[in-house]
């Protein structure tokens, strides 16, 4: 094999490995999430519903992201009791915080908090101030 041959097997093996990380850090299952994980999102909700895998879809005004709440019918919430108690009114989101190629702005939309007037009304976020509501 000769010198170019092996510099272009070493550049498409560094292409490689870099192309593996980005897609290990894309599709990583959110797990065990800790306080240091998450950001902070405040903003009214427009509109809740549900999404496949037993989601909960909640979009913000003048946010052009769609946050949800994972399996979020699993743990006892409802579209129309959320509809009743947070919609048109402001909340704070607390979600994942993580580079990934398809959010390079680091909001996953996963929410793993959920706080209207300092009510908790979804919280899956390990060692936190509040407790755990799953």
């Amino acid at each position: 094999m000769g010198k170019i041959a092996k510099i272009y097997l070493s550049i498409i093996f560094v292409l490689f490995i870099a192309f593996m990380v980005a897609v290990i850090q894309t599709f990583r299952p959110v797990r065990n999430v800790q306080p240091d994980d998450v950001m902070k999102i405040e903003g009214i909700v427009t509109n809740i519903q549900e999404g496949s895998g037993f989601d909960i879809v909640i979009t913000l005004k003048n946010d052009k992201h769609h946050y949800y709440i994972n399996r979020g019918l699993q743990y006892q919430l409802t579209v129309e009791e959320l509809r009743s108690d947070i919609l048109n009114k402001k909340v704070t989101l607390y979600g994942i915080e993580r580079w990934t190629i398809f959010t390079r702005d680091k909001n996953m939309g996963h929410i793993s908090k959920l706080i209207i007037d300092d009510i908790v009304i979804f919280n899956e976020i390990d060692n936190d101030e509040h407790e755990k509501t799953i």
